[in-house]
């Protein structure tokens, strides 16, 4: 925008040189010149120009956010830059009792904030500079923050049942999974995307993929290396996601990848072939899900088959008590039913109620039969040992049953071709 001085522009040039008056972008001048700010009237995260030729200029002071600007997003940057051998002098930015951080550079040139704005809220910049000539002023501009229509916050977990915990150690098939509390439209997805950074010691290339409207994950080609550091970042304070919506605030984390512990459960053999940094271990004798399938108490199908496929660890615990209540078969007659049991040793695999744990009943079908209602039933043997050995987001593949793992049902990242996980 071109400002127009009210005087020509040589008697401004000469009173300028003669008084050694320092200019601040923004504001009217006591020489009678008049600067308006790039933001005046309603303009967002603007500078300011101004019309006198910085050859003849002592110094000026640029300020963004422009004097008067409306709607600035809460994650801009206050920053004030001297020009033409002006320097910053101090730099306060308040709302109320409220004031904003910054840092003033060692050469006084330039002044940047270091704290974030709230939302819709009047901000109150008050700038002394000094030019050459030791000439001091100081003069004072307002801008004025966004009032969104609503907020979208980040939330980091590790599965639907646990936040991802910063310094924690999870295994080689942890996602990074960013989960919001209500539907992301499509169109502001791209934004959400842009805003998310992964970096890993050692360096692993991967993508962002929504599993759904509420959940973004990220993951490699390949599981994530033993012994990795991975930092997640979900930058979205102040984001503009359209419409309206802003980014409500920002997650970030770091864990570590432990050892790799992957399990291959086969269906047709009856073992559980469990890895250790890619070396066979232990052969483990399992019963797996009997098949079939039945209708229960709302009508809804349930199959009895463990799903087949790369189930990644959700939680384990010490003892856990399963009904067939718990997944809609309520009647007694039903040859299905079982009353609540305890079982011990249990690792879960799926949400949908898929474990591996002790089983202590009919041990004769452990190795040769497959008679469990769909989880991965080990004797007392190796139960203990598997239930040490695993964590969240170490990997349980199962292999040979019809029916394939699906994200309605556990944590099915790894399931997804790499060619679709985009």
């Amino acid at each position: 925008m071109t400002i127009r001085s009210r005087t020509s522009s040589r008697r401004i040039a000469a009173a300028l040189i003669a008084g050694g008056a320092l200019l601040l972008a923004g504001c009217t001048a006591s020489s009678g010149a008049h600067f308006q700010g790039a933001g005046d009237g309603g303009g967002t995260n603007a500078g300011v120009a101004v019309t006198t030729d910085p050859s003849s200029a002592p110094g000026t002071l640029t300020v963004t956010p422009g004097a008067n600007s409306k709607n600035v997003a809460p994650n801009a940057s206050v920053k004030v830059a001297a020009t033409a051998g002006a320097t910053v002098t101090s730099v306060t930015v308040t709302a109320g009792s409220s004031t904003i951080k910054g840092t003033l550079a060692a050469d006084g040139k330039t002044w940047t904030s270091t704290s974030a704005l709230k939302f819709d809220t009047k901000y109150t910049v008050t700038v002394i500079g000094k030019n050459l000539a030791n000439g001091q002023s100081q003069r004072t501009s307002t801008f004025t923050t966004v009032n969104p229509t609503r907020t979208v916050s980040p939330h980091l977990i590790a599965n639907a049942l646990q936040m991802l915990n910063s310094g924690a150690t999870y295994g080689v098939g942890e996602p990074i999974m960013v989960h919001f509390a209500r539907a992301i439209p499509t169109s502001q997805r791209a934004a959400i995307v842009d805003a998310l950074t992964v970096t890993s010691t050692p360096q692993v290339d991967g993508r962002w993929h929504w599993i759904n409207s509420q959940q973004v994950d990220y993951r490699g080609e390949d599981y994530w290396p033993a012994g990795a550091t991975v930092s997640v970042s979900a930058n979205l304070y102040g984001v503009s996601l359209g419409q309206g919506v802003y980014g409500g605030a920002n997650a970030h984390a770091t864990i570590h990848i432990g050892d790799k512990h992957y399990a291959v459960a086969d269906n047709k053999t009856h073992m559980m072939k469990v890895y250790i940094n890619d070396k066979l271990v232990k052969t483990v004798p399992v019963s797996m899900g009997m098949g079939g399938s039945t209708r229960g108490a709302q009508g809804q199908l349930i199959n009895y088959w463990t799903r087949s496929g790369p189930h990644v660890v959700i939680v384990k615990s010490p003892t856990v008590t399963m009904s067939s209540a718990s997944y809609g078969i309520t009647d007694p007659k039903s040859p299905f039913f079982y009353a609540p049991e305890t079982v011990h040793d249990a690792v879960r695999i799926s949400y949908s109620g898929e474990f591996v744990h002790l089983r202590t009943w009919t041990v004769g079908d452990i190795g040769k039969r497959n008679t469990s209602h769909g989880c991965i039933n080990v004797g007392a043997a190796y139960a203990s040992y598997m239930y040490k050995l695993l964590r969240t987001g170490d990997i349980v593949d199962v292999v040979n049953t019809p029916v394939k793992v699906s994200f309605d049902n556990t944590v099915a990242d790894w399931a997804v071709p790499w060619s679709q996980w985009k």
